[in-house]
């Protein structure tokens, strides 16, 4: 693994300070000073009134009629967009949720214009121990999932394509995803990488610059794009029994706020997962701040719009159930 530098727990500045200066360097990004040719669109769940005070509101007041407008205030867009693991309104049963999904995905494609055939939906390996998996979607088995979907028969965090009609897809929570549009020799390649917090600790965005460089990238021609993702304010564990992960992923400590151990021997402590893939992309990459934009938007955060973990494990009684949405990034038409 490559070195580079890495701020201590102790010293690094509050999380709004480190994406102001991201917001800040997106401006001077491609996106922002000449355009991209790949598009990258992302469903939301919900809008509104935030998730935790519209419940503190509604439990605080004894008129029907407030609580009624409250809840009115938080509006489903796009809804769950994964048929996989239970995901979606609690309500439904099982198979129901499946088809919902199915509904739902199918409706965001038509309103983006998109060809179902076209789409290629990430297979996430999970298992972050390992080395990261690449698969090149132009010469893999292919089969479709339960919303008629394609996705690989091999399982992996990094995805490719050379064809300009394929549109790549994943269905991530709080985990960023990279999108990369780069010329090689075999001519433009798409390539889609997810980025879990695990899969960030374990190194994957240096692994993943070793793979780009086997396939020959033109890193002078890369444009990055990092969708939304977790914020360590709002994105927390407590009581993680694992292991203390400052001490585990050192190299990846700036991740990692306000790590402590309980009594019981356990930690609590939040994940800066986004800035975290901002900071490493940078500096281990063959890439400047104007070849990067990075989505800031806080996923977990509870006016979010976006699909969260925290929807469901923290308790929001509104919107609570855990949900996905789509991501994809697609050539632009000419």
């Amino acid at each position: 693994m490559e070195s580079f530098e890495r701020t201590e727990t102790d010293d690094f500045e509050s999380q709004p300070e480190r994406y102001k200066k991201i917001d800040e360097l997106n401006k001077q990004s491609f996106l922002m000073t000449e355009g991209s040719s790949l598009q990258v669109i992302q469903s939301l769940h919900s809008i509104g009134a935030p998730r935790d005070v519209l419940s503190e509101k509604i439990e605080n007041t004894d008129d029907p009629r407030v609580a009624g407008a409250l809840k009115e205030k938080r509006v489903l867009v796009n809804g769950n967009m994964s048929p996989l693991n239970g995901y979606g309104p609690s309500e439904l049963s099982p198979e129901q949720r499946i088809e919902d999904a199915k509904q739902n995905l199918h409706t965001f494609l038509r309103h983006q214009d998109i060809d179902p055939a076209d789409v290629r939906m990430l297979r996430p390996e999970r298992d972050y121990t390992t080395p990261l998996s690449v698969v090149n979607l132009d010469d893999t088995p292919l089969a479709p999932d339960d919303t008629g979907i394609l996705r690989p028969d091999k399982a992996g965090d990094l995805i490719y394509t050379y064809n300009p009609n394929i549109v790549l897809a994943a269905r991530p929570a709080d985990c960023p995803i990279a999108y990369v549009e780069a010329q090689t020799p075999k001519g433009t390649i798409t390539v889609l990488l997810h980025l879990a917090w695990m899969g960030v600790a374990h190194g994957y965005i240096q692994q993943a610059k070793k793979e780009l460089d086997n396939l020959e990238i033109d890193w002078t021609t890369a444009q990055v794009q990092i969708t939304a993702g977790g914020h360590a304010e709002t994105y927390t564990f407590e009581g993680f029994d694992k292991f203390n992960p400052v001490e585990e992923f050192p190299e990846s400590v700036s991740m990692f706020v306000n790590v402590e151990e309980t009594e019981e021997g356990k930690y609590n402590f939040g994940i800066d997962v986004a800035a975290e893939v901002y900071d490493q992309i940078i500096n281990t990459w063959d890439v400047t701040e104007h070849n990067v934009f990075a989505d800031t938007t806080d996923t977990t955060a509870p006016e979010s719009g976006y699909s969260s973990h925290s929807r469901s494990f923290k308790d929001y009684e509104v919107d609570g159930d855990n949900t996905r949405d789509l991501f994809l990034a697609r050539r632009r038409r000419a």
